[in-house]
C-alpha cells in the first residue's frame, strides 16, 4: 500500500481510529494508478470487523458511522501546483459519494478527484506502510506518527516542530498545556507505535529558552533493534515470522537485543 508523502504532510483533523483504518483499507483495496473518479470502492462489513478486531453486534452500523465521518472531513494540500505559484492551497474531501446496501452487508464509495494524485505510487515519492501495523492502536494520533516516522526510516531520526505538528493535526487550540499535551497526544501514539507497530521509538525535546519547540524522535525497525529491551509475549508473538518456531523466534529476538527467556519444558517464552 502506498500513500504519497505529500498527502502525509497534509493538513487534516485526527480521525477516529476506525476512520483511519476505513482509508487505509480504501487505499489498500485498490491500484491507485487505476482509481478514476467513477471507481466503485467497496468495502464489507467483515472486512471492518477484522480491520477493528471487533466483535460489536451492530457493525454494519458501525461501519455506516466510520464512513459518514470520513465523508464530512476535508483535506488541506499546501502548494499543489509547483507550476502555479498563485496556488497556495487546496482544500477537498476525502470522499464524494457513498451507496448503502442495507442487508447486504456493504457499502460502496467513491473518493473525491483532488485527492486521488495523492495516491498515486508516483517514482520512489512515496511511503510504503500496512495496515496490520496500526490496526491495533488505541490511539488516533498514533497513526498519524507512524506516518510521520516511517517516512524517515533510513535516517532513523526525525526532529518535529511543535507548532508544525499542531497546525498539521489541526490541534493548534487544543490541549496548550505542554504536559497536557504530551500525555493526551505524544505519549499515548508512542505506546501504541512500540507496542503494536514494527518500529521501536523514543523522544526526546528541544527547548529554546524554557519553553519547549520541538520533539526529537529516534526510532528503527524492531528486528534491528540494538539497545536491550523486555518484551511482553503478546509483543514477541507479533514479531514472529510466518512458520518460525518459538526457539526460532528466541534465537532471534536474543541476537535483536530482547531480553527474554525460552522454556524447552512448556515450549514458550519466559518474561
Amino acid at each position: 500500500m502506498h500513500k504519497h508523502n505529500d498527502l502525509i504532510r497534509a493538513k487534516y483533523s485526527v480521525m477516529t481510529m476506525p476512520e483511519q483504518l476505513l482509508l487505509l483499507a480504501i487505499i489498500g483495496k485498490s491500484d491507485p494508478r487505476e482509481i478514476t473518479a467513477e471507481t466503485l470502492i467497496e468495502v464489507t462489513v467483515s472486512e471492518f470487523k477484522d480491520l477493528l478486531s471487533s466483535n460489536r453486534k451492530d457493525s454494519y452500523g458501525e461501519l455506516k458511522k466510520a464512513v459518514k465521518r470520513l465523508y464530512n472531513r476535508s483535506v488541506v494540500i499546501d502548494n499543489p501546483d509547483p507550476e502555479d505559484p498563485r496556488l497556495s492551497s487546496t482544500e477537498t474531501r476525502w470522499v464524494s459519494s457513498i451507496n448503502y446496501f442495507n442487508g447486504e452487508g456493504l457499502i460502496q464509495l467513491n473518493l473525491a478527484p483532488k485527492i486521488l494524485p495523492y495516491l498515486a505510487n508516483l517514482k520512489d515519492n512515496y511511503t510504503s506502510f500496512f495496515v496490520r501495523h496500526v490496526a491495533n492502536f488505541e490511539s488516533s494520533y498514533g497513526v498519524r506518527l507512524y506516518e510521520l516516522l516511517i517516512q524517515w526510516q533510513a535516517k532513523g531520526s526525525r526532529e518535529i516542530d511543535i507548532d508544525w505538528l499542531r497546525e498539521q493535526w489541526q490541534l493548534q487550540d487544543k490541549y496548550p498545556d505542554m504536559n497536557n499535551f504530551k500525555n493526551r497526544v505524544i505519549k499515548p501514539a508512542l505506546n501504541d507505535i512500540n507496542e503494536h507497530s514494527n518500529l521501536w521509538v523514543k523522544f526526546g525535546q528541544r527547548k529554546r529558552g524554557r519553553k519547549i519547540v520541538a520533539f526529537q524522535f529516534e526510532f528503527g525497525l524492531k528486528d534491528d533493534i540494538s539497545t536491550s529491551k523486555t518484551l511482553t509475549k503478546k509483543q514477541a508473538d507479533s514479531l514472529a515470522k510466518v512458520g518460525e518456531s518459538y526457539p526460532e523466534l528466541y534465537a532471534r529476538l536474543k541476537k535483536a537485543g530482547y531480553k527474554i527467556k525460552y522454556s524447552e519444558k512448556t515450549k514458550s517464552l519466559k518474561f
